[in-house]
């Protein structure tokens, strides 16, 4: 039980310290997410080298993805990885809510950092 316990901590260890790099098709959206924060990169910086803002998200973990929500550029921006171990574009979205209402979905395409 011990063995399980310690194996445990230690694979969760290694997730809380792992980043992925996200972005959107045309590359107008580029962010590293991490377990504590959420940095946003220059517009089509495909190397992910200048950054804009780093920001502490609202986190909500599933069995095997997370959704992360950040307030950012006076938007809301939901996060959703659905599968942390094998990533994909149909379940790899960001939502970007404007204050007046106007809602936009984009597919994520998502690597491991």
């Amino acid at each position: 039980m011990k063995a399980f316990i310690l194996s445990f901590l230690i694979l969760t260890s290694f997730y809380a310290e792992a980043s992925i790099l996200c972005h959107t098709p045309r590359m107008n959206k580029i962010f590293e997410v991490s377990d504590k924060k959420i940095t946003f990169f220059n517009e089509f910086d495909n190397k992910a080298k200048r950054e804009l803002a780093s920001v502490t998200p609202r986190s909500k973990s599933s069995s095997t993805g997370i959704t992360k929500t950040v307030d950012f550029e006076n938007q809301k921006h939901i996060i959703h990885i659905g599968d942390l171990n094998s990533f994909s574009d149909v379940n790899d979205y960001i939502i970007i809510k404007s204050r007046t209402g106007h809602e936009v979905t984009y597919p994520l395409t998502c690597e491991k950092k």
